[in-house]
């Protein structure tokens, strides 16, 4: 994509801010967000998009969302500060995944169960939709995050106009409440009491499966799973969890947000 480019553009125009240590870290970080805020006005945004599928409504949508993430004062904030703190400690800042994703990632944990649900729903939409072989290999971790992201992409191109909206809604949310706050943490006894309701769940569902043992052997091993396994595996879990309620529902939720 082209506006991967104008985002190399981005920083190398940064370079010098960070690396001029005897500037003011303030004046630093205000050029970074004057410069982030140039980016829709640069990059090929919108044609990048429809290039994905976007058209009509959807297209708007998807370019006032990219347009906010960049202008918004809040989360341009956050990604300046995480900008100039991977000049000055490369290892500090997980640039692989973008900047954006764990944004989101960070925030989720501290929105209402109806908005964590709605989120995990779509996802569960995006891993029916994509093929076996993206599905598993995106469960596996065998995917990389800007292939991922192109994949997630293109199936939000497809959704109803309404469901995209929300969607973009609550990652915006996500992200503004990221970029103050940190993740929400389960305490250790909650954290066992999700991943012990996850395994009883996930093992009925199995069970009810004509691949039990097979699927068994992959949930244990999804890093040597087949594409095929590792799919039903991830599909099976999100249909699986989606199903609980109250205060179970929440908390896996929560677990499963955490960055």
């Amino acid at each position: 994509m082209r506006f991967l480019a104008v985002l190399a553009w981005l920083i190398l125009a940064c370079t010098g801010l960070a690396a001029a240590q005897e500037k003011n870290t303030g004046s630093e970080r205000q050029e970074v967000i004057r410069l982030l805020g140039q980016l829709p006005d640069i990059a090929p945004i919108r044609e990048d998009l429809r290039l994905l599928g976007f058209s009509g409504e959807n297209l708007e949508l998807a370019v006032s969302q990219a347009e906010l993430f960049y202008r918004d004062p809040v989360i341009a904030g956050y990604v300046a500060d995480q900008i100039i703190a991977a000049f000055e400690d490369p290892t500090a800042v997980r640039v692989s995944d973008g900047l954006m994703w764990p944004l989101i990632e960070r925030g989720l944990g501290h929105l209402p169960t109806r908005d964590l649900k709605f989120y995990y729903t779509v996802e569960r939409k995006i891993m029916e939709t994509l093929t076996i072989r993206q599905c598993g290999m995106a469960v596996s971790n065998r995917m990389r995050p800007a292939r991922f992201a192109e994949l997630t992409s293109r199936v939000a191109a497809r959704l109803n106009t309404e469901a995209l909206q929300k969607y973009y809604r609550i990652q915006a949310k996500a992200a503004r409440i990221g970029a103050r706050r940190a993740p929400v943490r389960l305490g250790d006894t909650a954290t066992q009491r999700v991943e012990e309701r996850i395994q009883a769940s996930m093992t009925r569902s199995i069970q009810a499966t004509d691949r039990a043992g097979d699927l068994m052997v992959a949930m244990m091993n999804l890093d040597q799973a087949s594409n095929t396994e590792a799919c039903a595996i991830g599909r099976l879990f999100m249909n699986t969890v989606l199903q609980f309620e109250g205060r179970a529902l929440r908390d896996t939720l929560v677990y499963m947000s955490r960055s």
